[in-house]
């Protein structure tokens, strides 16, 4: 190949960079889906550029990720001792050089950076400003160091409600379990299957004494396994036992044994429920003496 003769811009190019692209983003890049920088500023892009099917966030924190779709990558600055021309041109003729730069930017894979509980405002019926606050998907999106399917994914293991018009919200789990309890004491009442529950009678019923009724809703979902086309829902007795059985250690340390637990338990749940001992594996230790504490893990397990 002959050697191209190479001349400089007069106005040199400030904002180029170099990118080292792993082939995911390479992948999406080709399938012109977008890619967003997003920096840990605030949890907020600073400023918007985009190209092409690419975002780019300027944001004065040096902690930056591109997302793809799906996955999440950490961007840093890979110095070198030499310098790199860019340049433009073609093989016939001279080049252009439009910038010289002595690092590149590297993009390697990482788990997804999310914090609802910092990033989201937490749901009060009381507190119509917190509803102005509270982002939809697409806000998420543009602060959380994550993919929208990551996010997706994390929406559905997490205490966040979302409204009518696609507002998030955190829920704390004190008041989610709270609602439990009174959702169960509305069930003992009206007498209802956990195998059958109607969603939106027991959410509005709920709602009658004291519950918030998107609450009560959420709640619902959130324990059952699942809901049928005419609206009944199937709980979880399982997963609802689990949950109470760490309310009751945090106003009893230690039970003397498992029956004891158990009946404790057993006064908690609906009359047709009968909890077993095996349905708290990995919720509680056993001595060797039969005594039953907890182990260290949140409510929500």
């Amino acid at each position: 190949m002959p050697p191209m003769p190479l001349v400089c811009s007069k106005t040199s190019d400030r904002d180029c960079r170099l990118l080292k692209l792993e082939p995911e983003i390479t992948s999406s890049l080709e399938q012109e889906l977008e890619v967003l920088f997003i920096s840990n500023s605030d949890n907020k892009r600073s400023k918007n550029y985009r190209t092409s099917s690419m975002k780019w966030a300027v944001g004065a924190t040096s902690t930056v990720v591109l997302c793809t779709q799906t996955e999440t990558f950490k961007v840093t600055a890979v110095e070198s001792s030499n310098s790199t021309l860019l340049a433009t041109g073609s093989l016939v003729g001279s080049g252009v050089i439009r910038s010289i730069v002595s690092f590149h930017w590297e993009a390697r894979r990482i788990d997804p950076r999310l914090d609802f509980r910092s990033s989201l405002p937490t749901y009060s019926v009381n507190d119509p400003s917190t509803h102005e606050a509270a982002p939809d998907l697409k806000q998420l999106q543009a602060s959380m160091q994550a993919s929208i399917t990551e996010i997706k994914v994390a929406l559905q293991s997490s205490t966040v409600l979302i409204n009518e018009f696609g507002s998030h919200f955190y829920l704390h789990e004190a008041s989610l379990h709270q609602c439990l309890d009174e959702l169960l004491m509305t069930l003992s009442l009206r007498g209802w299957s956990p195998s059958a529950i109607p969603l939106q009678a027991c959410a509005e019923d709920a709602a009658k004494h004291g519950s918030d009724c998107m609450v009560a809703t959420y709640c619902l979902k959130h324990f059952s396994l699942s809901q049928s086309s005419s609206g009944e829902i199937n709980l979880d007795v399982r997963r609802v036992a689990r949950a109470l059985t760490k309310s009751l250690f945090t106003t009893k340390s230690t039970y003397s044994s498992t029956l004891e637990l158990i009946r404790d338990l057993r006064d908690c749940l609906p009359a047709q429920v009968e909890p077993a001992v095996s349905w708290l594996d990995g919720i509680i230790n056993i001595s060797e003496a039969g005594v039953v504490s907890p182990k260290n893990l949140t409510r929500g397990a």
